[in-house]
């Protein structure tokens, strides 16, 4: 069954920022991933309307192929989670797909926002992302569908999301780096060093995937300090692979901004691949935060107004959706 006036669906999905697990997740390691409150829309193209993104035609026509056709295109304003012409890292393409699979689902009779619903809604949206960039882990498409704060471990293709409960007193800061980074690039990269040089690979990822592993226990533990020292970690783990590489998955600018958080008394690190888009900040007190801020203004870096958390793939209420 179309649904009648389909045409005036608008659907949401947030965009995403990487806590932890970056390429270590690739490898069965577990991710903590969050929502952000920067959201693509997707609703029927009309004409003139600019082409909805690969992976999100993708994720429609796994829904039509399920469901039927439908007799129309998907187009998504994702401009929530660009700056300017650039993309900043908060999983664009991944939210774009997760609005259209749930506009194509919202089209055919289906509702989206029960627990069983957003399992439907992710498998047609991972499978059309994974049509169009089969390297990824599906962990963005699964916080653009889930939202909140999230678990995600994969092993082949099982893939198992639970809601975290993140710590609240953590203050937590998005930093973008001004340069666009194309995540593909590096994986790539990644996986050139595993054929070339199988142990050095391995020993750089093993590193990842501990630390990866201390990071969710710290979470859980709510251990503030144990978090921080984890992020820190992390990050210059991320580095390693990097230079076992030969890529700057931690480049000038993150490592300076590593650096002023260290100084304030926190800790940053990349959020996703690395190389550029955006970078993570996490704070224990006002003071620590208020000092990376004022040492952010000096240093010219961009601190994005986000919240982090935000609902997942939802319905909005009608032609001039909720931004």
């Amino acid at each position: 069954m179309v649904v009648n006036g389909s045409s005036s669906l608008v659907v949401s999905a947030p965009g995403k920022l990487m806590i932890s697990g970056e390429y270590a997740v690739l490898a069965g390691a577990e991710a903590i991933v969050a929502a952000v409150d920067r959201r693509a829309h997707a609703r029927v193209r009309w004409a003139d309307a600019p082409a909805a993104p690969a992976e999100a035609r993708a994720a429609f026509a796994q829904v039509e192929h399920q469901y039927g056709a439908l007799g129309y295109e998907p187009t998504v304003d994702v401009s929530a989670l660009r700056a300017k012409d650039a993309k900043l890292g908060l999983g664009s393409s991944a939210a774009a797909a997760a609005a259209s699979a749930g506009l194509a689902l919202l089209a055919h009779g289906q509702e989206i926002t029960s627990e069983i619903a957003r399992r439907r809604v992710f498998d047609a949206a991972w499978r059309g992302h994974q049509d169009v960039a089969p390297i990824g882990s599906g962990a963005d498409v699964a916080a653009s569908v889930f939202g909140g704060y999230i678990r995600f471990v994969r092993h082949g293709e099982e893939i198992q999301v639970t809601p975290l409960a993140w710590p609240t007193e953590l203050r937590v800061h998005v930093v973008w780096t001004g340069q666009e980074a194309r995540t593909s690039t590096f994986l790539e990269r990644v996986a050139a060093l595993a054929q070339a040089e199988p142990a050095l690979h391995a020993e750089r990822l093993q590193a990842l995937k501990d630390e990866a592993a201390r990071f969710v226990r710290a979470v859980q533990a709510r251990d503030t300090q144990g978090i921080l020292a984890s992020t820190d970690a992390y990050g210059r783990a991320m580095g390693a692979l990097g230079e076992a590489a030969g890529i700057p998955i931690v480049n000038d600018t993150l490592r300076k901004v590593a650096e002023l958080a260290r100084r304030s008394g926190g800790a940053a690190k990349p959020s996703g691949a690395g190389g550029g888009d955006v970078a993570i900040a996490l704070f224990a007190d006002q003071a620590s935060e208020t000092r990376f801020r004022a040492l952010c203004e000096d240093a010219k870096f961009t601190l994005l107004a986000t919240e982090l958390g935000a609902p997942g793939v939802r319905l909005e209420d009608g032609p001039g959706a909720r931004r």
